[in-house]
């Protein structure tokens, strides 16, 4: 798992790539955990994104509620299909926006 920055002054996009998953999800937690400190609105890109757990899907939604919390927002943008349905199955699908 390879996690990728776009600085844009106040929100910052994150391109994914690989898995979330119980092997790369504390260093996942610990990344968009400061990354939520930097910015108000960070952008997922998902596109190059193959597999999240169910780990991975607690970290996505901790970020949100963080985000939330402090006026910010969590989008998502270039979710493949099995992500999705991972999403869309769980209820998080309703909870984010997705661009």
């Amino acid at each position: 798992m390879q996690i990728k920055l776009i600085d844009r002054e106040n929100e910052g996009e994150l391109l994914i790539i690989g898995r979330i998953d119980p092997n790369t999800v504390d260093e996942t937690e610990k990344i968009l955990i400061q990354m939520a400190e930097r910015f108000n609105t960070i952008i997922l890109n998902l596109y190059e994104m193959d597999y999240i757990s169910s780990a991975g899907l607690k970290v996505l939604r901790d970020l949100n509620t963080i985000l939330t919390r402090k006026g910010g927002m969590l989008k998502i943008k270039g979710t493949n299909k099995n992500v999705m349905e991972v999403f869309e199955m769980t209820g998080f699908a309703g909870t984010v926006t997705f661009i």
